[in-house]
């Protein structure tokens, strides 16, 4: 992909956290969903050399410390502003709930590049949705989060790119919305899953 082609990337890699269980303690099987087989710094440099204008990057807490000091360099550099945005999910998982505080939230990393687009004004950097039900892939956002994402740092016609697309919400809801797409995933199985959903073959 060429230099600052893209005017949004909106990304949710695996957060590298595979679960287990230990202490008696339940933990959620999210298969081969959460395994990150590619270096971090790298995909970062790269996902910041194709991106125009904005970055917003789903992470774990192992990974979050990572990227936020990625960008703030980039932000110290003054070429753009780093934020940390938090998804408060309006009704956590209550597995375990009687031993331990609730799973309630995500992180994410925003970053806007100089000249990016910005389309919100005065907006916190939290935003409470429900968890999503899907069944076609264990760690996928609510829809609702995304389109907001999207209509905030994107207009129509823009190119929103997703380089760890996985069952292709990301691409499904930037569409929906009036925006073009580029999605890149290497598991076959999901690829095809993705496909089908963006073709209408497969229900939404």
């Amino acid at each position: 992909m060429e230099a600052n082609s893209v005017k949004l990337t909106l990304t949710d890699p695996p957060y590298g956290e595979v679960t287990r269980r230990s202490n008696g303690i339940r933990k959620l099987d999210k298969s081969t969903a959460d395994e990150q087989t590619f270096d971090l710094n790298d995909f970062l440099n790269e996902v910041y050399r194709v991106t125009e204008g904005t970055i917003i990057i789903f992470c774990g807490m192992n990974q979050f410390s990572t990227i936020r000091e990625f960008f703030a360099k980039k932000q110290a550099a003054k070429e753009g502003t780093v934020r940390q945005l938090i998804w408060k999910k309006t009704n956590p998982s209550p597995m375990n709930g009687q031993h331990i505080y609730l799973s309630g939230i995500e992180n994410a990393v925003w970053f806007k590049k100089r000249g990016g687009t910005f389309n919100a004004r005065c907006k916190n950097t939290a935003f409470e949705y429900p968890c999503g039900r899907s069944k076609i892939h264990p760690t996928e956002k609510n829809h609702k989060l995304l389109a907001e994402l999207i209509l905030d740092n994107s207009n129509p016609g823009d190119l929103v790119f997703d380089p760890c697309a996985g069952s292709g919400s990301h691409l499904l809801v930037a569409r929906d919305n009036g925006r073009d797409f580029i999605g890149v995933e290497l598991d076959e199985g999901y690829f095809k899953i993705a496909e089908g959903r963006l073709s209408g073959a497969i229900s939404a």
